[in-house]
């Protein structure tokens, strides 16, 4: 009888408590969105109406771009964050209507994005539960934004030069994108060619993972490939391979990972790889945009 009454008291508690899940990474596949639990073995579907998918850092939560109609002004695109235990999906009050690409900070308080006011493309961050309003940190064109480690900083780039700022939008430091080249011939001229360039302080912010156009033939027009850049050294090393196009940028425990595809090729697979380059490996079939727990 103690064992019956001591089971319907777990059973009891486990729903009103509820069982909560975390999930490790989420990802794209066939313009869906799908998060994935490796304790669970879980795959679990959230939506399919949007894009950029961020899970949080503690992998409760998913920020993407919600896709909303197309105007006369252009696009409209907003910032959605779903609860993947409830399924409760709040739309940030960004106060725009063209937002894009957000991204969690380390402490997952904050939401940082790519917004635009009709003119100029600006970084912005705000509380994750609409607990604060907007605050902006670029005045000028700035894309692709991402949080350094320390979470009070945001990096991003004018396609120009890659600017770090503090969260009231002073710079703290420039770094001349002809410094990352590193003598590498495919990458004269071609760092911050493209606005989707992506930029992530790894290591303590003692290197660079980004993603770029290459000097070599594409499908139509420069591929895009992946290097780690040594800020010390003044090195760069690439860790994606020639033949293929490699973009959608994610880091964890000192792993990068990268959507690609061969060349002239419509498949589109997630890899893994090692800093120094070894260790490269598949890692999702058929699934790219992915972002880890941290």
């Amino acid at each position: 009888m103690k064992n019956i009454l001591l089971l319907f008291f777990l059973a009891v508690n486990s729903l009103v408590h509820g069982q909560t899940s975390t999930y490790d990474y989420a990802y794209l596949r066939k313009a869906k969105i799908y998060v994935y639990s490796i304790a669970d073995k879980k795959e679990l579907f959230v939506t399919n109406d949007g894009v950029n998918p961020n899970i949080s850092p503690e992998g409760k939560k998913l920020a993407y771009t919600i896709i909303g109609k197309d105007t006369k002004m252009g696009p409209t695109r907003f910032i959605g964050v779903i609860d993947l235990n409830t399924k409760s999906k709040i739309i940030l009050n960004t106060h725009d209507d063209n937002c894009y690409g957000p991204i969690w900070s380390p402490d997952g308080k904050w939401i940082a994005y790519n917004v635009s006011n009709k003119k100029n493309w600006s970084i912005a961050f705000m509380g994750s539960a609409n607990s604060t309003s907007p605050k902006f940190i670029s005045a000028e064109n700035s894309f692709s934004p991402h949080w350094l480690s320390g979470g009070t900083s945001i990096i991003s780039h004018n396609m120009q030069k890659i600017t770090v700022y503090d969260l009231t939008g002073k710079t703290i430091k420039n770094y001349n994108m002809q410094d990352l080249e590193g003598g590498l011939h495919e990458l004269k001229g071609m760092i911050g060619s493209a606005n989707s360039d992506d930029f992530i302080p790894i290591n303590d912010n003692k290197k660079i993972v980004f993603n770029c156009m290459v000097n070599e033939p594409g499908e139509d027009g420069p591929p895009s490939a992946v290097f780690v850049y040594d800020i010390n050294s003044k090195k760069t090393l690439r860790v994606s391979p020639k033949g293929y196009s490699a973009n959608n940028l994610a880091i964890n425990n000192n792993k990068v990972f990268f959507a690609a595809s061969k060349i002239d090729s419509e498949e589109i697979n997630t890899y893994s790889v090692d800093l120094d380059g070894n260790n490269y490996k598949l890692f999702l079939a058929n699934c790219y945009s992915m972002s880890l727990k941290q």
